[in-house]
This record gives structure tokens, C-alpha cells and sequence, in this order.
């Protein structure tokens, strides 16, 4: 067992304990995963000292990918714990970083997490992550095209004209089609859980 699953062992029993071993962890992935999981079961007086500590991109990281899309599980635990008014502070940084996640396909599935844990909280929230796919509209990657196709039935459940409007940067003209019509059915997906 590593030190994030054992930090996310303690995390319910011993929250000093979790804290100290989450904080420190060197694997910036790992360190935000599990800071995501202290601060989700924190004590409310707790929460703004573990986001604290959480790496938005100040040290160093040979993976971009892991450091954007790792940054998810803070994300969704501030709207968990009913502090969505943080969540700027973490997507800003998140969406600036995931500009220089390579390869695209990559960039697309980091963006896609931060989608999946900021939506909960609101459209208004969500939407520099949202912003941030639909600048990837000419990348017909699979892994693309997969993440165009589950924000847009994500956000369908908000907002039909903003769902919409990602549909339609889907490239592959078949997979627009199609999930401009689940659109129109109505059809939305749940984000995905973090926390269990």
C-alpha cells in the first residue's frame, strides 16, 4: 500500500494523522489525491489548511497531466464540504496548467476530471473547464471526441444551450450528430464519484 491509499485509510479515524502523511507525499498525483480526501473529511475548521497545501503548480512536476488532472479531487471536496467558493482558486490554476498537458488527448482527459468534480457545484464554476475543452474542438482524437461527448451530457442536465454548444465543437461529424440528438432526448450522464 502506498502513502496516498494509507493517508486515505486514516482519512475517516486519525484526520492529523492522514494530514501529516498526505502532506508528505513527493508524487504531486498522489499528494493531491489524497489532500483531496483529507480535506473531504476534514473538520469545517480544517478545510482551508489542507486546500493550503494542496500543489496548484508551484513546485515542480515532470507530468502535467497528473499534477491537472489530480487537482479534481480537491475540486469536488470543497463542493462536497460546502465551500464551492474555493473552487476558483484550484480550477483557475487547473485550466492555465492543462494549456501545456501534451499530448492533447491527455489535456482533453485532464480537462474532462476537472469538469467531472467542479460541475456539482455549478455551470458557473464549471465553465473555465468547460471553456477549456471546447478550445480542443479541431483534436478528432478518440479520447477527444470521448470527453467533448460526456461534458456535453454532463452539462445537459444544467443548461441544454451550453450542452449544445459543446456538441457542436465534437469534430467527428457522426459523434456530433449523435449526441446532438441524446441532447435533444433529454439523455444526461452523473459525474463521476471522487469519494467514497
Amino acid at each position: 500500500m502506498n502513502q496516498r491509499d494509507r493517508a486515505i485509510k486514516l482519512v475517516k479515524s486519525d484526520f492529523a494523522a492522514a494530514f501529516r502523511l498526505a502532506g508528505s507525499i513527493e508524487n504531486v498525483r498522489e499528494r493531491n489525491q489524497a489532500l483531496g480526501w483529507v480535506a473531504r473529511y476534514a473538520p469545517a475548521d480544517q478545510i482551508y489548511r489542507v486546500i493550503a497545501a494542496v500543489n496548484t503548480g508551484t513546485g515542480t512536476s515532470s507530468d502535467l497531466y497528473e499534477q491537472v488532472m489530480s487537482l479534481a479531487w480537491p475540486i469536488r471536496a470543497l463542493h462536497e464540504t460546502g465551500n464551492s467558493k474555493m473552487i476558483t482558486s484550484l480550477l483557475l490554476p487547473a485550466t492555465r496548467m492543462a494549456a501545456s498537458v501534451s499530448p492533447v488527448a491527455s489535456r482533453a482527459e485532464a480537462i474532462s476530471l476537472l469538469i467531472h468534480a467542479a460541475l456539482p457545484a455549478g455551470l458557473t464554476l464549471a465553465n473555465p473547464a468547460i471553456t477549456s475543452l471546447i478550445s480542443l474542438c479541431n483534436q478528432a482524437h478518440w479520447r477527444a471526441i470521448r470527453a467533448f461527448v460526456n461534458a456535453s451530457l454532463l452539462v445537459n442536465r444544467h443548461d441544454r444551450q451550453r450542452a449544445l454548444q459543446i456538441a457542436n465543437a465534437i469534430p467527428d461529424g457522426n459523434k456530433r450528430k449523435s449526441t446532438i440528438e441524446r441532447i435533444g432526448n433529454i439523455e444526461s450522464i452523473e459525474p463521476r464519484p471522487f469519494f467514497w
